[in-house]
């Protein structure tokens, strides 16, 4: 069959079944449709009879039958399936109201006429009261205005479990939260928290893209889903999704922490223009933030903020830490360019002992020829290889000097990357945060206090 790409903008079809030659398309999930089939990429799209187009996964067809006409009762029926099938899905209840009317108008003689008038009537009533289809249901205004309200409160209870360490009531009233209204992004971001603590980080990634397909510019989920992405290996993904709660709030110094932590362990290449651009907008806001927490008396300290007292205190613990650890990378430099030295004049010796060798192997072969010719020892000969032999002699005593300076600068090299460890250890504490945090609902206006951390300080390594 031929492929056509049909623009789904939920428009009614209104033609006569009897006038249509249908194919008869059965769905996995039962349903049984006279109409079009046409392939618009990987799904389907399905052209009833009698009702509004719509589209389902290439999976989701069970079969096809090719036929001719339809009968009317058959049209009717299959007309009538495919109208309570997007009647189901339908939010407007003007299209729902002249969807029927259509039905009824050109199955006038259907066997499902009265339950057509019956949902006609039915959704008249809806239209007239100010009905709204609110979690798969119709409700008035003042209902909708309670379900929100009882799932808001749910939602609150959930979050304050999760902050107690409940999470499986959490969980639990999230989801009823959730269940009583779809729509409920809070909800949505408790139940993603909760799949990132359990490590199921595709799940809590669903969560939170939930949230922002329905409002892209939920910074929350925007951070929640960036820390979600470096959990998944997808760091550049992640610095996107960074960029774009930047760009929401770039006031939020939880935020600002977070993406601090995300640039400085970033893997990726720092050159890169995705890297570049959240980095200088990152130093933009940061540079007004440590003005505004400078009055407050906190100072950056890596992903952290410390009072002042504190902040000088590890500022002079910092600077003894940074001659430490310059005086070590010195000793090590020192160390390193002695040993090539050292590498260097073995080298040579190996060539002139080979260079020795080869030139005794030489005259042993002229004197061995040379005695065989005359049945006398050559002195000259004798006398050039016991000069050779002491240079030889010489040379290797020398080597062996050299491999045992080799093998102590050798040994000295690792004790002083032992010490590099050592000294790694005792860096002062709180200089990086090693986790970036998630963010929970109502961070935004009350953003949780800096988190003082006593973690590893930053890395040493001695530079090869």
């Amino acid at each position: 069959m031929k492929a056509r790409f049909v623009s789904l903008a939920g428009v009614l079809i209104t033609l006569a079944a009897s006038a249509l030659h249908a194919d008869t398309i059965t769905l996995t999930d039962g349903r049984v449709i006279q109409g079009h089939l046409d392939r618009n990429g990987n799904k389907y799209v399905i052209t009833p009879n009698h009702g509004v187009i719509f589209e389902v996964p290439v999976k989701d067809l069970a079969s096809i039958e090719l036929g001719g006409p339809a009968s009317p009762a058959t049209a009717a029926k299959n007309a009538f399936s495919a109208l309570q099938y997007n009647i189901g899905r339908q939010t407007s209840l003007d299209t729902i109201i002249k969807s029927i009317t259509d039905y009824m108008a050109h199955y006038p003689h259907s066997a499902f006429l009265k339950k057509a008038q019956a949902e006609l009537i039915k959704y008249q009533q809806y239209r007239s009261l100010g009905f709204v289809r609110f979690g798969g249901k119709w409700v008035s205004a003042q209902q909708v205005k309670a379900l929100k309200a009882q799932s808001t409160a749910k939602m609150e209870t959930a979050l304050t479990n999760y902050k107690a360490g409940k999470f499986e009531a959490a969980r639990a009233l999230a989801q009823a939260a959730l269940k009583i209204n779809p729509s409920n992004g809070k909800a949505l971001i408790i139940l993603g928290a909760l799949d990132y603590r359990a490590g199921n980080y595709n799940a809590a990634s669903r969560h939170f893209s939930a949230v922002l397909a329905k409002n892209p510019k939920n910074v929350i989920a925007n951070n929640d889903l960036a820390i979600t992405a470096y959990h998944q290996r997808q760091q550049p993904r992640a610095l996107v999704y960074y960029r774009k709660a930047l760009n929401l709030d770039s006031g939020n110094r939880l935020l600002l922490d977070n993406i601090f932590i995300a640039l400085n362990h970033y893997s990726g290449n720092h050159a890169a223009i995705l890297y570049q651009n959240l980095r200088h907008l990152f130093t933009q806001a940061d540079v007004k933030m440590q003005t505004l927490m400078a009055r407050k008396g906190l100072y950056r300290l890596g992903a952290t903020w410390v009072p002042t007292a504190l902040h000088k205190q590890m500022a002079i613990k910092m600077a003894y830490y940074e001659k430490q650890k310059n005086a070590l990378q010195a000793q090590y430099d020192s160390a390193r360019l002695y040993l090539h030295g050292v590498e260097q004049q073995i080298q040579q010796l190996v060539r002139q002992i080979n260079s020795l060798n080869a030139s005794i192997g030489y005259l042993q072969v002229a004197q061995n020829y040379s005695y065989m010719q005359t049945g006398f020892v050559d002195l000259n000969y004798q006398a050039l290889m016991s000069g050779y032999m002491a240079q030889l002699t010489e040379a290797q005593l020398q080597r062996t000097k050299l491999q045992g300076r080799e093998a102590s600068t050798i040994t000295a090299l690792n004790q002083m990357r032992l010490q590099a460890k050592v000294l790694e250890k005792s860096a002062p504490g709180q200089a990086f945060l090693v986790h970036q945090r998630i963010m929970l609902p109502g961070d935004l206006t009350h953003v949780p206090p800096p988190a003082l951390l006593m973690v590893a300080g930053p890395k040493l390594k001695l530079k090869e």
